[in-house]
């Protein structure tokens, strides 16, 4: 009998390295970015504000959607929760924008919890429009609310006490700091009993259900880490823009992004939030100038990956190689 290895290249030599090989790796990584304040301007701090903080909402999303089931229309309900929850409690209290943020990824949880039950009594389209009007009742809610500013919204009064260098690097720490809460909770959800319930969800509910598998809890579950990563990512990028209004924090955009990244890099697979964020930073930064040509091309780069590679561009990247396993996430019979 032919070995199947000959066919394809195998990468079982670099799942023998050492464990901590791997987490070396990823400390150079994260210590390489967080010295990048000291050596780039403001535009570039900026954009990698933008690219960690949407990375982390992609994460979120492609969690919710990958792994429960759970088709979010309006996950921008908790960018806005979370972005508001900071500037009010921030300006309210005068504490320390940064000290703040856990609030922001806790008052999205709460709210998630709170909205749990109406949400849940709905399922497939039904559920993913409704998580869309939940983001537009909140949002027409914000805009009659005159102490969140109403239409004009908030400014962040406690960064005028920073100057601009502190207030730059600080929040550009503060989104590296999220994208890695967001991919490490990934990771650490997926390698859970959480994360194998979740799996047994996504290969089949009713299955699972039939075994034994809590499908609500543990979707209940995810929906509320889900909601406190995009909370806090929310949060974390209006402390950029120093200004946030319901039109902007609640705004369809981004979850669009999301949607887009997840499809674009692989939906259900840890690694297509990473790819996906990626290339659509990459694409935007050299093609946005093209106007609106560009957002054709968007277009027709997720219909030509939906229909040739349905599971994303990482996908291609496991035909190439199939033991390609970089988190370690995925569970082996021994």
């Amino acid at each position: 009998m032919t070995s199947t290895s000959a066919s394809a290249p195998s990468l079982s030599g670099v799942q023998r390295l050492p464990r901590h090989a791997g987490w070396l790796l990823a400390a150079v990584i994260v210590a390489a970015l967080a010295a990048l304040p000291a050596w780039t301007g403001f535009a570039t701090q900026r954009l990698m504000v933008e690219v960690f903080t949407v990375f982390a909402i992609a994460t979120a999303w492609n969690l919710l959607a990958g792994f429960g089931g759970l088709v979010v229309v309006g996950q921008h309900v908790f960018v806005g929760v979370g972005a508001y929850a900071l500037f009010v409690v921030s300006n309210a209290l005068g504490l320390n924008p940064w000290w703040t943020l856990p609030l922001s990824a806790a008052a999205a949880a709460l709210f998630a919890l709170l909205t749990a039950w109406p949400m849940f009594r709905l399922s497939g389209a039904h559920f993913a429009v409704g998580t869309w009007v939940l983001a537009e009742l909140v949002r027409i809610a914000a805009l009659n609310t005159e102490s969140l500013g109403a239409g004009g919204g908030l400014p962040l009064e406690t960064l005028r006490e920073f100057t601009r260098a502190q207030r730059n690097s600080g929040v550009y720490w503060a989104a590296l700091a999220t994208g890695v809460i967001a991919l490490v909770a990934a990771r650490t959800l997926l390698r859970s009993r959480l994360g194998l319930a979740l799996a047994s969800v996504r290969d089949g509910e009713d299955a699972a259900r039939a075994s034994g598998v809590p499908v609500q809890r543990a979707k209940l579950a995810l929906w509320v880490i889900a909601a406190a990563l995009t909370g806090l990512a929310g949060a974390v990028a209006y402390m950029n823009t120093l200004q946030v209004s319901p039109d902007a924090s609640f705004g369809l955009g981004w979850t669009a992004m999301a949607i887009f990244i997840a499809v674009l890099g692989g939906i259900g697979r840890i690694e297509g939030p990473v790819l996906g964020t990626l290339v659509f930073f990459a694409l935007r930064e050299s093609a946005s100038g093209f106007g609106a040509w560009y957002f054709v091309a968007l277009g027709l780069l997720a219909i030509v990956t939906m229909v040739a590679a349905p599971g994303g561009a990482w996908s291609l990247v496991q035909r190439r190689f199939p033991d390609c396993d970089p988190f370690a996430v995925r569970r082996r019979m021994p």
